[in-house]
């Protein structure tokens, strides 16, 4: 992060001579420029111009043609990647590149409503001006194979060499971290030269799983260093000739997820989660509210697809719109046993999930949640899956998940209603691709459409 007097200084001393953009549209695609110094420079403060596409098309890069929004001119026009100069960073492996993350805005330089980041920074002020900071960290799963990427696309995407020894679904296994140290070492050089705070990483339960656990901050800057690392990950995975994966359920077995811890914390530090040896009478509302608004959040949550595969009964993601102390099979693990470790782990997004639109939206449950003093469902005591049909179950599906979050007036008033009406919509555009292309099919198990659609691009 840049801390010296001036931008042109640190420029200088880094050697900077290159400038990568990065802002992250709806789909979490990383989209961006390589910019030339002095463009860059010239630029500031609004940004440079590109494609309102970036903004508008389904996750091949197909325009939206039957959805529109305000930012969109007549015609295809431009819209604007304003940079965030406290996110300039040095790349560490390129001697003369910069990168620094944007936010969309239009060309007249106002704030783009469908901007993902300008979406959760807006939530995130919300709850500051009650009083309160936030604290979030991301669990990030995925898949290393030895095959390159051009290999994989040869196989189909399909037999791909496992880079761990087992070819069980072990967890924690350290012979399997060792066959996956090399390349985690170089991940995580990569991370530790941008300064990404991780914590820690393991074997996950897939064939050639991997988890990366990061330290807490502030949403944005959380979702940053996610947007970054799955960069990086993909990176280094093209320069070692291997390939990586984020797909919730690219396979058979376990899948992937994006597990998010969050807390409240008061201005002075205090942790606002806790209070009386338990749950603070806030905690309790936050609940409430996140678990009242689940079942309309599936759909910014598990945005895909392929999404919806990994959403199966006993096979680790939640499957109900319920809560749990120290319950990993709830749709949220609530930690209230000190302190400095209360908080809540949201347990549904999956690998595929847009971060800063993830957090936006739980962030908005516990917040209409907190407004409204919503009720608070029993405690899940017991096992989440297989449960009677009067427990609330989530949505399966991404068409009844887009239905179910259009009836959720709560995150429909809090997200804003043009932005979930285009996500709605965008959501249907995706939906209405698959069943075309392959039929109206109830196949259970990822496609070769899937595979092909989102291997390379999540």
């Amino acid at each position: 992060m840049m801390d010296e007097p001036t931008l042109e200084e640190w420029m200088d001393r880094h050697h900077v001579e290159v400038v990568r953009t990065h802002a992250t549209g709806l789909d979490g695609h990383a989209v961006g420029k390589y910019l030339r110094r002095s463009k860059f420079l010239k630029s500031l403060p609004k940004g440079h111009a590109i494609a309102d596409m970036s903004l508008a098309g389904d996750y091949t890069g197909q325009p939206h043609l039957t959805i529109w929004h305000e930012m969109r001119s007549g015609q295809f026009g431009d819209i604007l990647l304003k940079p965030d100069i406290d996110t300039i960073i040095s790349d560490g492996t390129d001697g003369d590149l910069g990168h620094v993350i944007c936010e969309f805005t239009s060309v007249d330089g106002d704030p783009l409503s469908l901007c993902p980041r300008t979406l959760l920074r807006r939530v995130t002020n919300e709850i500051g001006e009650l009083g309160y900071d936030v604290k979030a960290s991301f669990e990030l799963e995925f898949f290393v194979y030895r095959d390159s990427f051009e290999n994989a696309r040869r196989k189909g995407y399909k037999n791909l060499t496992p880079l761990t020894a087992s070819r069980g679904s072990n967890i924690y296994l350290l012979r399997n971290a060792h066959n996956v140290k090399p390349f985690m070492d170089e991940v995580l050089k990569r991370l530790s030269w941008q300064k990404f705070e991780w914590e820690s990483w393991s074997d996950e339960g897939g064939v050639s799983q991997v988890e990366i656990n990061f330290s807490p901050t502030d949403p944005v800057r959380a979702s940053d260093l996610i947007v970054r690392a799955r960069q990086i990950i993909y990176e280094v995975a093209v320069d070692l000739e291997m390939s990586v994966c984020f797909m919730p359920q690219m396979k058979a077995g376990f899948g992937s997820g994006l597990h998010i811890h969050h807390s409240l914390v008061e201005k002075d530090g205090t942790p606002a989660f806790f209070a009386d040896g338990g749950r603070s009478a806030l905690m309790n509302d936050w609940i409430a509210g996140i678990v009242t608004t689940m079942a309309g959040s599936v759909s910014l949550l598990c945005p895909t697809i392929n999404s919806y595969r990994r959403m199966q009964e006993f096979r680790a993601p939640p499957v109900t719109a319920t809560w749990g102390e120290e319950n990993k099979s709830a749709g949220l693990r609530i930690i209230s046993r000190a302190a400095n470790l209360a908080r809540i782990e949201h347990r549904l997004p999956g690998g595929d999930a847009n971060p800063y639109l993830v957090l936006a939206t739980i962030l908005a449950g516990g917040l209409a949640g907190h407004r409204h003093q919503l009720p608070l469902r029993p405690e899940l005591k017991t096992v989440g899956w297989g449960l009677p049909d009067d427990v609330p179950k989530l949505p399966r599906t991404l068409l009844s998940a887009a239905d179910a979050l259009a009836e959720d007036n709560h995150l429909v008033d809090i997200l804003g209603q043009d932005f979930v009406e285009y996500w709605i919509d965008s959501r249907k555009f995706e939906w209405l691709t698959y069943h075309s292309e392959c039929g109206d099919t109830e196949n259970k198990g990822t496609t070769d459409w899937e595979l092909q659609r989102y291997f390379e691009l999540m």
